[in-house]
């Protein structure tokens, strides 16, 4: 003898939702609305089980946004009372809650993205405005595809670290200030290559030649800058130099062939070229 049994509710159409349950008042007040057919605001509710919040935490973290603020249902449409409103609010945040703790999101766990050179100094000027020689102190930085900013390329390995604490060592005392350094001598020249009839790239427009320096003057002075130009042998015909320092020009000369000029300009402490 052999006895068949079904469950009820196993076979046959799904039963209804108990009156006063979570999901009855989803049915009677969201879904006509958020179903799979008219999608109003690109939320479908229609089949998701409150009970189950886990399923679809993304869409109900959304319906208790718009339930906080007393905005579902939108005016004219039939409401639930203030006591049924608030009780499937606060059922629905405690079980959010439940299942954030339960499965908690361990948020970012793929390789951390550093900065590599080029952006590094870049926010270093940004934020304290210091500008340093990067490749005196950091090596170039890995490339695939083409790209030197992917972050499953841009290791950090033992050696790159101590790299970056020196350059953090050099931008530190760059920012805050150190002892006032030794009398010093730094001499810039223009490579023989350099062709001085065009306006040089970023000098001012109506410029011709001349040279652009990145120095950092580390302290408030009055700094003695030496200029010397070059010509044809014999050549005797003055020009006239403009020097300037961070855009803004100190000094208007007119400077002989092969005459070195000397010129003392005030420079305050931060500035970064001339």
């Amino acid at each position: 003898m052999v006895c068949l049994a079904a469950r009820p509710g196993a076979l046959g159409p799904q039963q209804p939702s108990a009156p006063g349950s979570d999901r009855a008042l989803i049915v009677q007040y969201c879904t006509g609305c958020h179903n799979s057919r008219t999608k109003a605001g690109d939320l479908v509710l229609q089949g998701l089980d409150p009970a189950r919040v886990g399923d679809a935490a993304e869409t109900w973290e959304k319906v208790v946004r718009k339930l906080r603020g007393g905005l579902m249902p939108p005016p004219g449409r039939p409401r639930p009372d203030q006591a049924a409103y608030d009780k499937f609010l606060s059922t629905l945040q405690a079980r959010l809650d439940a299942e954030a703790a339960a499965h908690p999101n361990p948020g970012r766990t793929e390789t951390v993205h550093r900065l590599n050179r080029l952006e590094y100094v870049n926010s270093v000027r940004d934020l304290l405005a210091v500008d340093f020689s990067a490749p005196d102190l950091l090596p170039a930085d890995d490339s695939s595809y083409g790209f030197d900013n992917i972050a499953g390329v841009l290791k950090m390995s033992p050696a790159l670290l101590e790299r970056y604490l020196t350059a953090a060592k050099v931008v530190s005392r760059a920012a805050v200030g150190s002892p006032p350094p030794a009398p010093a001598t730094a001499i810039y020249r223009v490579p023989a290559e350099t062709q001085q009839h065009d306006r040089i790239e970023e000098l001012p427009y109506g410029t011709r030649g001349g040279m652009l320096v990145r120095h950092l003057f580390p302290l408030d002075g009055e700094y003695q800058i030496k200029i010397g130009t070059s010509g044809p042998i014999g050549a005797s015909d003055p020009q006239t130099v403009e020097v300037t320092i961070d855009g803004a020009r100190v000094e208007l000369l007119s400077v002989a062939p092969r005459t070195p000029l000397e010129v003392k300009v005030p420079v305050p402490e931060g500035a970064s070229g001339f």
